[in-house]
């Protein structure tokens, strides 16, 4: 079999890590099949090309860069390589697919965002016009799609709740945590500065946005600082390094509200990482806190999960559906209640075991030789030659 998957519109960040897997695993369940990449060119993404089998090939294109080129992409441009190619299927992994494939086409659809009009609650009519226009859009692919992929059953809800039509069509196949290589490496400075930090250490693995609530984090920390006066808070965040102006804003924001609350000595700014520090970070912190607000999956609750690191998390379905009973649960808007559920497991080893036991049954749902296979069993049922 030959897919095409369409992965112009993936910048990095959780749909970058997805792929990057996906392309990992993928040829290892089904080594005969071949696969053909398109990507935005490298300076257009955060990201490098992961590396893989020979069965992988990569295309690279400056086309899709925008939102309406993106449309122009899909259901033009790509249309027309997917002929010239002889494709038998093709996976679409960047929320929006064409209105009228060539091939059989499968969707996976992993924006939020597009489904939660709490989001969009004092947004700007031009970034809640985007968001609808960018929700219709996925919905009509969708619904030009023989499969449609979400990653949690809230997720799935969501879509559902917009288009009853796509019911029979959607199934849920989770994401994982990211593999650890043969090698494990750690950067000196990561673990140095890992190590120095006192305990009691929470750690929350995310990139700024909005929805990730931040500040909510910080503002729940006084109360835990009363009780564990040595604790450190630990950002997978830059601190010094320039991003952009989004990013760079709200690493501002985080920093005078540390300063504002007197908890900046106990937040460490750790740095964007590798996902061999991501599973060392996590094994050496105390307690994984995730207080976002709105999740298509919650990545950072499945690497927790595959480190082993006992997790709080906001009470919100997305949380449920990938963490279940390995994680307690707090209010993500109520700074009180957040420390609460992180007090309650630290110095209690009893309900530390508990967790990471379930954690453990848990584990191997997030496995990604599982969810390769997975996705390649729907492959199977709607290509061209199925």
């Amino acid at each position: 079999m030959h897919i095409v998957v369409d992965a112009v519109g993936i910048r990095g960040h959780g749909g970058a890590a997805v792929l990057c897997e996906l392309l990992h695993w993928l040829p290892d369940v089904r080594p005969n099949w071949q696969w053909h990449v398109f990507l935005l060119e490298r300076n257009l993404r955060e990201f490098d090309v992961p590396r893989v089998n020979e069965k992988v090939v990569f295309e690279f294109t400056r086309h899709g860069n925008s939102g309406m080129g993106r449309l122009l992409w899909v259901n033009s441009k790509l249309q027309k390589r997917v002929r010239e190619i002889g494709a038998d299927l093709i996976f679409s992994v960047a929320n929006v697919g064409a209105h009228n494939p060539v091939v059989p086409q499968v969707l996976l659809v992993h924006q939020y965002n597009a489904f939660d009009s709490h989001i969009t609650v004092g947004y700007s009519f031009l970034k809640r016009f985007r968001i609808d226009f960018l929700r219709r859009q996925i919905l009509s692919s969708a619904k030009a799609s023989k499969a449609v992929i979400v990653q949690t059953e809230s997720m799935r809800d969501r879509v559902k709740k917009f288009e009853p039509s796509l019911s029979g069509r959607i199934q849920v196949i989770p994401s994982g945590y990211r593999t650890i290589t043969t090698n494990p490496t750690v950067r000196k400075d990561v673990e140095e500065k890992i190590l120095a930090s006192s305990c009691p250490r929470l750690i929350y693995v995310s990139y700024p946005s909005e929805h990730k609530n931040h500040l909510n984090l910080l503002r729940s920390l006084p109360e835990m600082i009363k009780i564990w006066p040595s604790l450190n808070l630990i950002l997978t965040l830059e601190a010094d390094l320039y991003q952009n102006k989004r990013y760079d804003s709200f690493i501002e924001e985080i920093r005078r509200t540390s300063i504002s609350l007197d908890v900046g000595k106990n937040v460490v700014f750790l740095g964007i990482l590798t996902p061999d520090e991501v599973y060392y970070a996590l094994s050496n912190c105390d307690v994984m806190v995730f207080p976002s607000l709105a999740e298509s999956f919650g990545l950072g609750l499945a690497e927790a999960l595959g480190a082993g690191c006992p997790i709080a998390a906001s009470n919100l379905p997305y949380a449920h559906d990938v963490a279940n009973g390995a994680a307690v649960y707090f209010d993500p808007k109520d700074p009180g209640s957040m420390a609460r559920s992180c007090l309650s497991l630290l110095g209690n080893p009893l309900e530390i075991e508990k967790l990471k036991s379930e954690g453990r049954r848990l584990k191997l749902n997030y496995s990604y030789d599982n969810i390769a296979e997975r996705f390649a069993r729907v492959f199977e049922s709607y290509s061209v030659t199925a």
